[in-house]
C-alpha cells in the first residue's frame, strides 16, 4: 500500500464518513407502563456479564475471537452496545471503522455503500498474487513481506490513490465520448478493509506486518475490533484474521505477545465455511447467555410500587416465576408482562402475553424447537435450529432450546403454557410447602391425642397409601410422613380449625401441583395466606 493509498482512505473536508467506528446505543426497549429496560442494566446482569469474562479471558491470553450475534441483536444497535462494553474493559483497543452504518443496516441493502470494484482494466488494483504474496501463507516464501518494489508499474494503481481522480473521472472527450485512459463518473468507493487498519494504525505499508514488527519490538500487543456486519464484504475480514494468525506465527511471535483480533459478526458477516472453524481464534456465539437468574435479578431492580403484606409477597413472587418461565430469554418482555398481567388465571394470561408480544415475524412460523439436552448445552446452536438461531427465534435457556418470542403460547387449544405455568409454580412454592409440612411434623408430639392414642398408632395410621394394605411394611419415622397421611391421621391430633383447614390446602395443593397440573387464582391467594401463616398461630 503506497502512502497515496493511506491518504487516499480518509475523505476529503466535506464528504461525510461512511459511519462512525462508534454506533451510538439503541433507543431503550419499552418494558411496561412507565419503564425501560437500559442496555447499562443488562451489562450488569449475572449472565452478560459472564460472557463477556469468558471473551476478556481469552483475549487478555493472546487468542483472537469471532464473536457471533443473532440478526436482531445486530440489527436493534444492541451488538454493538455489548461489544463496547467488552472493549471499555481492555487496553490499546484499535477499532476499525466500518463502511456501513447503523441506519444502513436497518434501512435494508438497497442502502449499503457499493463493494471496492475496479473501474477499468487498466486501473485494477492489483491482486495478493500479482505482488508474490501467499494470502493463506500455505506455501513459498515472502520476502519482500507482500510488496512489489518494481518501479515499471507506476501506472498500475488504483485510481483511489490519485488525489485528483475524482476530478479526472469527470472530464470527457468531446462528443461525449469517455476520454482515453479515464474511468468514467462512479461513486468513490469504500476503502478496503486493510488500507483502514493501517490508517488507524498510523501505517503506510500492510498493517500485518507492521503489527508483528511492533510486537517484535516489545510494544504491547492491541485488539483490533473489526465489526464484520458494518463492512460490505464477508471475505475481507476472513482473510484479513486468516493472515495475521499465518504472520504472527511466522515472526515466531509466543501467544500472549500476538496481536489480537475481534471479529463481530451475524452468520451471513463471514463466508459459512468458516463457522466455528476460525483456526487458533476462540469462537463464541451470543448463546446460553440469558438464565432464569437474569430475569429475576432484573424484576428485582424494578420492584413493585406499593407495599405489600406476607402473602401477598409470596403471590408476587409465584407470579415473577411465572413470567420468568414464560419469557425465558426474551428479558425485554418480562417486565412488560409482569406490568400487564395481573396474577390471574391461565386466559388472562395468554391475553396479556399477546399485548406485550411483537408482532409475528413473516416466515418465522415452524415447529416447536427441540429439546434435546445436547444442543441447549452445547456451546453453540446445533445445525438444525442454526438458521432459526440467527434469526432471533430461539436460544438456549435454562438448560433447553427456549423460543425466543413464544407466539405459540397464545394459541388456546396448546397445553404449553399451561405446563410453564406449573413448572414456575412448582419451583417456587413445592420447598415452601416442604418446610411446612416439617414444621407440623414438630408439633405431632405435643398434639397427639395422648389418652387415646400412641405415637406409633398415628405412625402407623398416617403412613403412606402405598404400604398401608401391605402386610410387611415397616413402621415410618415421623419424619417421614407425608402430607397425605398426616391428613388421614389428622384426628389424632388436637388441631383447631384453622390448622385442619391449613393441613387440606397443603395436601390438595401438593397433590394439584405433582400432578402437573397448575394451581388457579383462588387456590393460589389460599395457599401463600396457609404458606405465610405459623402453625402456632391457631
Amino acid at each position: 500500500m503506497s502512502s497515496g493509498a493511506a491518504q487516499s482512505a480518509a475523505p476529503e473536508p466535506s464528504t461525510p464518513e461512511p459511519s462512525a467506528p462508534e454506533p451510538s446505543a439503541p433507543e431503550p426497549l419499552a418494558a411496561g407502563t412507565g419503564r425501560q429496560i437500559m442496555d447499562e442494566d443488562l451489562a450488569r446482569l449475572p449472565g452478560p456479564r459472564r460472557h463477556l469474562d469468558v471473551l476478556e479471558t481469552d483475549l487478555r491470553a493472546g487468542r483472537s475471537c469471532v464473536w457471533y450475534f443473532p440478526d436482531p441483536l445486530v440489527e436493534s444497535g444492541r451488538a454493538d452496545f455489548f461489544v463496547r462494553e467488552l472493549t471499555h474493559r481492555l487496553e490499546a483497543v484499535v477499532p476499525v471503522p466500518g463502511v456501513v452504518s447503523l441506519a444502513d443496516r436497518r434501512a435494508g441493502p438497497a442502502s449499503l455503500p457499493a463493494q471496492r470494484t475496479p473501474v477499468t482494466e487498466s486501473y485494477a488494483p492489483r491482486t495478493d498474487t500479482e505482488h508474490g504474496r501467499d494470502t493463506d501463507r500455505g506455501g513459498g516464501t515472502d520476502t519482500d513481506h507482500g510488496w512489489d518494489t518494481d518501479t515499471d508499474h507506476e501506472w498500475d494503481t488504483d485510481p483511489s490513490d490519485d488525489p485528483y481522480g475524482s476530478l479526472l473521472n469527470q472530464l470527457v472527450a468531446p462528443g461525449g465520448t469517455t476520454r482515453t485512459g479515464v474511468a468514467p463518473a462512479a461513486p468513490t468507493p469504500a476503502a478496503a478493509l486493510e488500507e483502514r487498519l493501517a490508517k488507524e494504525l498510523g501505517v503506510t505499508g500492510d498493517p500485518v506486518e507492521a503489527l508483528a514488527e511492533q510486537a517484535s519490538a516489545g510494544q504491547a500487543p492491541p485488539v483490533v475490533v473489526v465489526r464484520c456486519w458494518d463492512e460490505t464484504s464477508p471475505e475481507e475480514a476472513a482473510r484479513l484474521l486468516r493472515v495475521a494468525q499465518a504472520t504472527f506465527h511466522e515472526a515466531g511471535l509466543p501467544g500472549r505477545a500476538w496481536p489480537r483480533f475481534l471479529l463481530t459478526a451475524r452468520t451471513d458477516d463471514l463466508p459459512r465455511a468458516t463457522l466455528g472453524s476460525q483456526g487458533h481464534a476462540a469462537v463464541h456465539w451470543w448463546w446460553r447467555v440469558w438464565t432464569r437468574l437474569d430475569t429475576e435479578v432484573l424484576m428485582a431492580w424494578h420492584s413493585r410500587p406499593g407495599t405489600a403484606d406476607a402473602a401477598g409477597t409470596l403471590f408476587h413472587r409465584v407470579t415473577d416465576a411465572v413470567v420468568a418461565e414464560v419469557c425465558g430469554p426474551d428479558i425485554d418482555r418480562a417486565l412488560a408482562l409482569r406490568d400487564t398481567w395481573d396474577g390471574g388465571g391461565l386466559g388472562t394470561l395468554r391475553r396479556a402475553l399477546g399485548r406485550v408480544l411483537p408482532g409475528h415475524p413473516v416466515g418465522s412460523a415452524g415447529a416447536a424447537p427441540p429439546g434435546r439436552l445436547s444442543t441447549a448445552h452445547a456451546s453453540a446452536p446445533g445445525a438444525e435450529i442454526h438458521d432459526a438461531w440467527a434469526r432471533g427465534a430461539v436460544d438456549s435457556w435454562d438448560g433447553r432450546i427456549h423460543s425466543t418470542h413464544s407466539h405459540s403460547l397464545l394459541d388456546p387449544t396448546s397445553q404449553e403454557l399451561r405446563v410453564l405455568v406449573c413448572h414456575a409454580q412448582n419451583r417456587v412454592l413445592l420447598p415452601l410447602i416442604e418446610e411446612a409440612r416439617a414444621a407440623l411434623i414438630r408439633l405431632v408430639p405435643g398434639l397427639l391425642r395422648k389418652q387415646l392414642f400412641t405415637l406409633r398408632d398415628f405412625r402407623e395410621k398416617a403412613r403412606s397409601q402405598h404400604w398401608r394394605n401391605a402386610e410387611d411394611a415397616t413402621v415410618p419415622d415421623l419424619e417421614e410422613l407425608e402430607l397425605g397421611g398426616l391428613s388421614h391421621a389428622a384426628y389424632m391430633l388436637a388441631l383447631t380449625t384453622a390448622q385442619r383447614h391449613r393441613l387440606r390446602t397443603l395436601h390438595t395443593a401438593r397433590n394439584t401441583l405433582s400432578h402437573r397440573a397448575p394451581l388457579d387464582h383462588d387456590a393460589l391467594v389460599v395457599l401463600t395466606e396457609v404458606l405465610t401463616t405459623d402453625w402456632a398461630a391457631g
